[in-house]
């Protein structure tokens, strides 16, 4: 073997571990990052350091627009014959993704309306999948004529299979995160109904055994309150003392009949300590009564 078939054994073989890294790259970007624009441009830079273009542009497909939409673009945008409408992308674009072969246009200055201080002399359009589905389309343009060969379509093609690859993996993670964020969501919703609903119980619960009590206290209270009141009405056969006793009693069942009223005014369940030596809970019949 001679030096110049050495050297150039020696250069491909550098060249082959550089795409190696630039896989293991792209993935490891894709695993640690987030499925943005900023993601994709970084990417975009490390094909630029294996195939150097003057412009590259990501188009990923918008599963709500039914369409290829700009993601991500480095140095110069690359998007041809964007004017025309075909299938799920505009120009060469769509046209790339509509017939899932990649596109190499390597001698467009041959054309008559090519404009050499605007347009690319090389475009490339590769699309990218996920079994048959059309994942998105990446497009690298150059100004020099024939910057890029079929063995770089093959490399482009490799590396698009990768990046698309890395890419469902990403928005495969971002679902599943949104999902568990909005489960997370609904059982918080759900607990908080759950506790409305057994605060609702406890209060209906509370408001019918206030009821029951209001009406099973107030019969035998009014015929307390009913024959005090005929005694006072006689008092002249009842000494002082007798007297004073029997306006105790009735203050004391007023201050009943008032705590029975309570009950049926009950909007609200408001408890404290029974008392401060043990855990014992009691209403607040004031509080709870409150308006």
């Amino acid at each position: 073997m001679n030096r110049k078939t050495s050297k150039k054994t020696g250069e491909d073989n550098s060249r082959f571990w550089q795409k190696i890294s630039l896989m293991a790259d792209i993935a490891g970007i894709c695993r640690a990052k987030p499925p943005v624009g900023e993601t994709f441009e970084e990417v975009l830079k490390l094909i630029d350091q294996i195939l150097p273009f003057d412009g590259a542009t990501l188009f990923l497909f918008d599963k709500g627009k039914k369409k290829l939409v700009e993601k991500a673009t480095c140095k110069d945008k690359v998007e041809l014959l964007s004017f025309l409408t075909i299938d799920r992308g505009d120009g060469l674009t769509g046209w790339t993704a509509l017939h899932k072969k990649p596109v190499l246009l390597a001698e467009r200055t041959a054309s008559a309306n090519f404009d050499p201080s605007v347009d690319f002399a090389t475009v490339m359009s590769v699309p990218m999948f996920i079994e048959e589905d059309i994942l998105g389309v990446l497009n690298l343009g150059s100004y020099r004529e024939r910057a890029f060969i079929e063995k770089d379509v093959r490399l482009m093609t490799v590396v698009a299979d990768q990046f698309a690859i890395a890419i469902e993996r990403q928005l495969y993670q971002k679902e599943i995160e949104t999902k568990n964020a909005a489960l997370r969501e609904a059982h918080n919703n759900l607990r908080k109904v759950q506790k409305n609903i057994v605060a609702e119980e406890k209060m209906k619960a509370v408001v019918e055994l206030a009821a029951s009590v209001n009406h099973e206290i107030n019969n035998p209270l009014a015929v307390i309150v009913g024959n005090i009141q005929c005694m006072f009405i006689e008092k002249e056969i009842l000494n002082q003392k007798m007297l004073s006793r029997l306006k105790r009693i009735e203050s004391a069942a007023m201050q009943i009949s008032e705590v029975n009223n309570k009950l049926l005014k009950i909007n609200t369940l408001v408890s404290e300590n029974y008392l401060e030596s043990d855990h014992s809970r009691m209403l607040n019949l004031d509080k709870s009564s409150a308006e």
